[in-house]
């Protein structure tokens, strides 16, 4: 199934672009100069709002269509889509308090520098899993479960989100 592949094709690329950015995130941790300087700690907050603003603007849009037409078909499907939604806004809670934590360093109040990397740590374990989860068993129930037409009103609704993005 043609519309399928190309869904999946956009939505492993969305995947690579999160996963660099977090690779970014965790280079700009590493150096360990935001321990110390308050513009490498705000840059770690603006590359977390490079990643959801990515996550929220370009790559949920699309899978909108697809959890919709996959939630209800079957038990499995349904709990791996409860486990996706329940990592996914954990993934948003770490992040929040991470750009927390760093922004109200900026005001004065002492940085728990340890806490920001184990919450990082946290969030790039939940993250990574996520995605892996999108990449087998998520794509593995669409596989088993979505139609031909359903592939492509699925399609149909992502270059519907992709036209509007660039508009």
């Amino acid at each position: 199934m043609l519309a399928a592949e190309c869904a999946w094709t956009v939505l492993r690329g969305e995947h690579a672009r999160m996963r660099e950015l977090l690779s970014l995130l965790e280079h700009e941790l590493k150096s360990g100069e935001w321990r110390r300087s308050g513009s490498a700690a705000m840059r770690i907050v603006r590359l977390i709002e490079r990643l959801q603003a990515f996550d929220e603007t370009t790559h949920r849009p699309k899978g909108v269509a697809l959890l919709g037409v996959l939630r209800g078909r079957s038990a499995e499907a349904d709990d791996l889509l409860h486990r996706l939604e329940r990592q996914h806004e954990r993934c948003d809670e770490l992040l929040a308090q991470i750009k927390g934590r760093l922004e109200r360093s900026q005001s004065g109040d002492a940085l728990d520098a340890d806490a920001v990397e184990n919450l990082v740590a946290e969030h790039r374990r939940l993250l990574l899993d996520h995605l892996d989860k999108e990449d087998t068993a998520l794509h593995s129930q669409t596989a088993l479960l979505l139609t031909r037409e359903e592939w492509a009103a699925v399609v149909s609704s992502m270059s519907k989100a992709m036209r509007a993005r660039r508009d």
